[in-house]
């Protein structure tokens, strides 16, 4: 009984891994925009984030959250007038490419020229864990980029809060202001596991 549990566990788990594998290989097809252009410099590095994040509201920290899918954030990425980014990876694991890898995104302050940014589809706010479909898609996709880019090595797959200090008031106090991917997302671990 018991082994008939683990098997069938661990064939869930093969098939979740393969259709991870499966979406980010059939990644739709990148674009630029007008605030996309080619890049001046290699690739050495991978930043990455989560589309919610914290802000003051009658001076309490509140986060934005992330409602919706990879889909809904792609869109609002290459319409916004300022912001971009290279990959979004939702929830279900599903992962789209918005600007092109050639072109810079802007997504990191200071580090936009040299840095391939991920988006994870997370509120950021520490609470909500990253799904394991969603673990799984973005591990698959930081591999990939690392093989592609032999610049890139798991020391220089960064968090968004590792390399941004910014901070904002609320109610006296700092606060940082980009704390992404949030505590919701294993860090440590994800670094062991790309080896």
């Amino acid at each position: 009984m018991l082994l008939t549990r683990y098997l069938k566990l661990k064939r869930l788990q093969l098939i979740a891994v393969c259709c991870c594998v499966m979406q980010v290989a059939t990644v739709s097809e990148a674009k630029s925009t007008a605030n996309s252009k080619i890049r001046p410099v290699a690739v050495d590095s991978i930043v990455l984030h989560a589309v919610g994040g914290p802000y003051c509201k009658h001076g309490r920290v509140v986060y934005s959250g992330a409602p919706g899918d990879a889909h809904r954030w792609r869109i609002f990425f290459e319409q916004h007038k300022l912001l971009g980014i290279h990959y979004i990876v939702d929830r279900r694991g599903r992962v789209l490419s918005s600007i092109s890898v050639d072109r810079v995104a802007n997504h990191a302050l200071g580090w936009n020229e040299r840095s391939i940014g991920i988006e994870l589809v997370n509120d950021g706010d520490g609470r909500e864990q990253i799904t394991n479909l969603q673990w799984s898609a973005a591990l698959e996709l930081v591999k990939q980029l690392i093989v592609r880019y032999p610049n890139i090595t798991a020391s220089r797959v960064f968090r968004h809060s590792d390399i941004d200090r910014r901070t904002f008031g609320c109610a006296g106090a700092r606060v940082k202001q980009k704390q992404d991917p949030g505590w919701g997302f294993n860090y440590a671990k994800f670094i062991e596991l790309l080896g």
